[in-house]
């Protein structure tokens, strides 16, 4: 969805439509205050036609004179009767009117306010990652609350503006009033779909919840994997970061850490906590040393206090994401326009933290590189970092290969490694690991960050084939009850 149409839509919606509304609201007013008016101008206008000035006009032609006054001032006198009868509904139309006003204006001033807000937090966000911390989930909620008081103002406005028409066609069905019902159909009915509307806007927009991290996996106890555990322990003593509280070895997905929930499929257990991932895809195909770096820049984010952050922050993000990601599938699904500004407002607001986000999220992922190159050197980190970024691929190919379904993945990653070299291209380079709670900068960026050039020992090594011992490693240190690493 193109983020520059979604804009004009956003402010559409927010500003343009109450704007545009607003002429035939101020009319509505007009007409109750000229009304207000005749029953102080007919008084006034009567007492002149009933004592008119003496010209001393005489004979047929001020007799002619004389019939049209009392014709006129039987007309006004008719009119200010009837002006009289209805004070109490020139009141009820003259509260209508000048609710149907505030309303419109409530509402763009809501609107202006809830564009400002969104534009002037995504840059203080930009600006302090605490604030984004801090406000990404508030700002979001408040912007949900701001855009539900902009839909009940706009529905103030068109009910009140309805009634209005409807007051003034009863006070006036003998004189055609009804034609007045007839024209406040497209009122009515416009009341009613925004009434659809904010009920619809209520529900998509309500309060994010808390959720946690699904993975397929097993939980690794330091009872029934101690090597797997003293080896850990050992990086995050030589590096001075906090350990893990859990450790999952799963089969899909790429090295992580998280603070948030982590649900574990098959054993149905939920951890809370410090939870390190370890996929046996890659932890099959990696060194030792190769995978100690990547563990090492996974408890690097322990160090920087990233996932006590990121517990709040990009479980956060990502649920915003999948939210209004659910939202579009369902309007592609069943297009209605009641769905549209709740998603028109989310897409526009994710857009705007959108940098920030990605800002602060690479700064984390460089400084966490940093630390896993203190465990075996950048070289070495680089080279975990390419192999990793490759495989990956290949992984991919392979989940996707309908012909490989309920085989042995790791087997068949080992021999399409064994056949096939690894090649690295520039879109390799362009590639981001996938993450389940966050986002990283693309590989390029990263090894940048870590070597001053790509020289061909490197890649050689990067792009190497898997030998037997980096295939055995990492299944014995599972096995094993005493092993140290």
């Amino acid at each position: 969805m193109n983020d520059h149409a979604i804009q004009r839509k956003v402010l559409a919606f927010l500003l343009l439509l109450p704007l545009g509304l607003m002429p035939y609201s101020a009319l509505q007013w007009f007409r109750v205050m000229e009304s207000e008016q005749d029953l102080v101008r007919l008084p006034q206008r009567l007492a002149q036609l009933r004592n008119p000035p003496d010209t001393g006009e005489s004979g047929r032609a001020a007799e002619m004179k004389r019939m049209r006054t009392e014709s006129r001032a039987s007309q006004l006198e008719e009119k200010l009767r009837f002006l009289e009868a209805q004070r109490g509904s020139l009141m009820l139309r003259r509260a209508l009117s000048t609710a149907v006003l505030l309303g419109e204006l409530g509402a763009f001033v809501m609107g202006l306010v809830l564009v400002l807000k969104i534009r002037v937090d995504s840059r203080r966000a930009h600006r302090s990652f605490d604030y984004l911390l801090s406000h990404l989930g508030a700002s979001f909620d408040a912007v949900s609350r701001m855009l539900l008081w902009h839909i009940g103002l706009m529905l103030t406005a068109l009910a009140a503006t309805a009634l209005y028409e409807a007051v003034w066609s009863y006070t006036h069905w003998s004189t055609h009033g009804f034609v007045a019902v007839v024209f406040t159909l497209p009122w009515w009915g416009a009341s009613w779909a925004t009434t659809w509307l904010f009920f619809r806007a209520r529900r998509e927009l309500a309060p994010l919840e808390s959720s946690s991290v699904d993975v397929l996996g097993r939980v690794q106890a330091r009872d029934d994997a101690p090597g797997l555990w003293k080896w850990v322990d050992g990086i995050a003593s030589k590096l001075d970061v906090p350990r893990p509280d859990h450790i999952v070895v799963g089969l899909v997905n790429g090295f992580f850490v998280t603070s948030t929930p982590v649900r574990v499929e098959p054993q149905q257990l939920m951890l809370n906590g410090r939870t390190l991932y370890i996929p046996l895809t890659f932890a099959s195909v990696l060194s030792q040393a190769e995978t100690a770096a990547i563990i090492g820049h996974e408890l690097g984010h322990f160090s920087h206090q990233d996932t006590d952050h990121g517990a709040q922050l990009s479980p956060l993000y990502q649920r915003m994401r999948q939210k209004i990601a659910v939202l579009l599938q369902q309007d592609e699904e069943h297009p209605s326009w009641f769905n549209r500004p709740a998603i028109w407002a989310s897409v526009y607001y994710l857009d705007q933290f959108d940098r920030a986000y990605h800002h602060w999220s690479r700064q984390q992922e460089l400084a966490a590189d940093q630390v896993g190159a203190r465990v075996g050197g950048p070289a070495v980190c680089a080279s975990a970092l390419i192999r990793v970024t490759a495989v990956s691929e290949v992984i991919d190919q392979l989940l996707a290969d309908p012909r490989l379904r309920g085989s042995n993945l790791i087997q068949a990653l080992l021999e399409r490694l064994r056949r096939t070299e690894l090649t690295l291209t520039q879109e390799t380079l362009e590639h981001t690991i996938a993450h389940p709670v966050d986002t990283h900068p693309p590989t390029r960026t990263r090894l940048e960050a870590l070597v001053e050039s790509l020289d061909p020992d490197l890649l050689r090594q990067a792009t190497r084939k898997p030998g037997e011992a980096e295939t055995s490693w990492f299944t014995r240190m599972l096995a094993s009850r005493t092993q140290a690493a």
